[in-house]
C-alpha cells in the first residue's frame, strides 16, 4: 500500500520549499513524539508516571485534525501511522499484551486514508481479539462501509466479530447478507448468512471461519492471529469434550472420576487429547483445566 510520494514542486513565488514542507515535517515530529512517549509508558514502572504520560499522550490529535494538518501529505502520513501501528501492535503481543492506544491509532490511520480497506480490517480484528474491544472494532468498520460502500471485506468483517465474539447471529447474518451482494466477494459470504440465520454456533463452523479468514488474506500479522485463534479453539473444544465426558461419569457413577485416564478405561473417551500449548490437561476437583496459564497461550 506504500506508494512513492512525489510532493509538487512550487513555480510560483511565495513563503518558499521550506514553509510548503511544514505540514509534513509537523505530522512526522507529531508521530517522533508519540513513539518516545510510548518508549516512556512501556518502560516506567511508577504508577503516577504512567498516568501522566498516558493524561499526555491523550491530546495527541484525532485523525481529523491530522488529515486537516496534512493537507497534501495525507498519503505520507498514512504510511507513516501504518508502520507505527504495525510497530505498536507487534511490541505489545511481545510484551504486555494490552492495546489501549490501537483503537486511536487506527482511527487515525483510516481518517488520513479512509480507502486503505487493509487498515479497516487488520485494525478491527486485532482489537477485537487481542484489544478485546469487539464493539470498537466494528464502529471502526462501519465507519469503513460510510467511507467504501462497495467494499464486501468492511460487512463479512463486521459479520465475522458479530457471530464469533458478540454471538449476534441476526445481526452477523445482516452483514454477510450484505456482504455477498457486492462485488468481488468470497463465494463463503452467501453459506455464512445462511449458517449465522441457522445460529449453529458449533467449533467446526468456527474453525471453517478462521480458515477462510487464513487463506483470504496474505497479511502476516493477521494470519498470526488465525493461527493463535486455531489453537485456544482446538484448546477449548478440548476442555469442552473432556467435561461433558467427566459430567456423564459424575452423573452416571455417582462420583467424581479419579483421572482422565479413568475416564479413558471406563470408556466415556477414546483418549486424553494433546494439549496444544504443550501443557496437559487435568482434572481439578471435577473441573477438567489445562496445565498452561492463559498468559502462555499465546
Amino acid at each position: 500500500m506504500v506508494e512513492e510520494i512525489r510532493p509538487r514542486v512550487s513555480v510560483t513565488s511565495g513563503p518558499g520549499r521550506l514553509a510548503s514542507l511544514l505540514p509534513v515535517v509537523l505530522v512526522i515530529w507529531g508521530f517522533v513524539i508519540v513513539y518516545l512517549l510510548q518508549l516512556t509508558i512501556d518502560s516506567t514502572s511508577k504508577g503516577k508516571m504512567r498516568e501522566k504520560v498516558v493524561s499526555e499522550l491523550a491530546y495527541f490529535p484525532s485523525g481529523k485534525f491530522m488529515r486537516e494538518a496534512s493537507v497534501e501529505y495525507q498519503q505520507l502520513a498514512a504510511d507513516i501511522v501504518w508502520l507505527r501501528a504495525i510497530q505498536y501492535y507487534g511490541h505489545h503481543l511481545m510484551t504486555d499484551r494490552k492495546y489501549e492506544w490501537l483503537g486511536h491509532v487506527f482511527e487515525i490511520l483510516t481518517t488520513l486514508d479512509p480507502q486503505f480497506i487493509g487498515a479497516y480490517h487488520f485494525g478491527a480484528i486485532t482489537l477485537a481479539w487481542d484489544a478485546r474491544k469487539p464493539h470498537d472494532a466494528v464502529k471502526l468498520l462501519v465507519e469503513g462501509m460510510k467511507a467504501n460502500p462497495m467494499s464486501w471485506q468492511l460487512p463479512f468483517y463486521a459479520g465475522f466479530i458479530h457471530y464469533m465474539l458478540l454471538e449476534d447471529y441476526e445481526t452477523a447474518g445482516t452483514y454477510f447478507d450484505i456482504a455477498s451482494k457486492l462485488p468481488e466477494v468470497w463465494l463463503v459470504a452467501s453459506r455464512w448468512a445462511a449458517v449465522s440465520i441457522a445460529k449453529a454456533g458449533d467449533f467446526a463452523t468456527a474453525r471453517e471461519m478462521w480458515l477462510d479468514i487464513y487463506q483470504g488474506t496474505e497479511n502476516r500479522a493477521l494470519r498470526a492471529l488465525v493461527i493463535r485463534q486455531l489453537r485456544h479453539l482446538k484448546l477449548e473444544e478440548a476442555l469442552g469434550m473432556l467435561q461433558q465426558a467427566a459430567d456423564r461419569f459424575q452423573e452416571n457413577e455417582g462420583r467424581l472420576p479419579s483421572g482422565l485416564l479413568e475416564l479413558v478405561r471406563a470408556g466415556y473417551i477414546q483418549k486424553v487429547p494433546v494439549e496444544p500449548y504443550g501443557g496437559r490437561f487435568f482434572l481439578d476437583r471435577g473441573k477438567v483445566r489445562s496445565s498452561t496459564p492463559p498468559s502462555r497461550r499465546g
